[in-house]
């Protein structure tokens, strides 16, 4: 049982090096891959996908309207519909600002998590917002552009802290690429808060000098 808990420790042990030091350990068509991403991200645009919680307010508002539904019921699902537009907005605002004030590592735009089949179907326009997070068609993307997503993932088996985590429209990121970084929604509600827009500005510095390593320039 000694050995085995050793030779258990010892897995644990390697797994987590590699997990920090991917350059050492991963195949070279994982770190190509990664490589080629940064470039590409460069190059190409990030689309901020905010959250429309669509499923659940069509569950409240279905619930809300059903004739079955008794007086005191109906008033208080009301106020659980009101709670969770005010907090899906307020999350939104804050998101939407951060990035576009505080991301500079390739040009930002914004649409709803709906939008983005038909983003992935190739549309170049009529699915992205304005500031005030309102659809504007007059708003496009180059056509043929490399598209990343970064959108924001509450905790889970994959990561054991809330994240904003970046993709690319086609395939998911892995290290090297710094695709993620923490943040708390607790941060993004208040859109003054320090922490929320220095992880942003975080993010936009290791993916700065994660490209200017693979392309061979000196990070600042």
């Amino acid at each position: 049982m000694k050995y085995l808990l050793l030779i258990l420790l010892g897995i644990g042990y390697l797994h987590h090096a590699a997990a920090q030091r991917p350059d050492m350990v991963l195949p070279k068509e994982k770190r190509a891959l990664a490589e080629q991403s940064i470039k590409d991200f460069k190059e190409g645009i990030l689309v901020v996908r905010l959250k429309t919680n669509h499923r659940k307010i069509q569950a409240l508002e279905s619930t809300i309207n059903s004739s079955q539904i008794k007086p005191n019921q109906k008033k208080r699902y009301e106020k659980i519909l009101a709670a969770t537009l005010q907090k899906r907005d307020e999350f939104n605002v804050a998101i939407s600002e951060m990035f576009l004030d505080s991301f500079d590592f390739c040009p930002v735009y914004v649409m709803y998590d709906t939008s983005t089949k038909v983003l992935q179907s190739g549309a170049t326009n009529g699915i992205f917002v304005n500031e005030q997070r309102e659809l504007d068609s007059t708003i496009t993307i180059p056509a043929d552009v490399p598209i990343f997503m970064v959108n924001y993932r509450v905790k889970s088996g994959d990561f054991p802290f809330d994240v904003l985590v970046l993709r690319a429209l086609e395939h998911k990121l892995d290290e090297p690429f710094p695709y993620y970084a923490p943040l708390r929604a607790s941060w993004v509600n208040n859109i003054n808060t320090p922490a929320a827009r220095k992880a942003v500005v975080k993010l936009d510095n290791r993916l700065q000098r994660y490209y200017d390593r693979v392309v061979g320039l000196p990070s600042e």
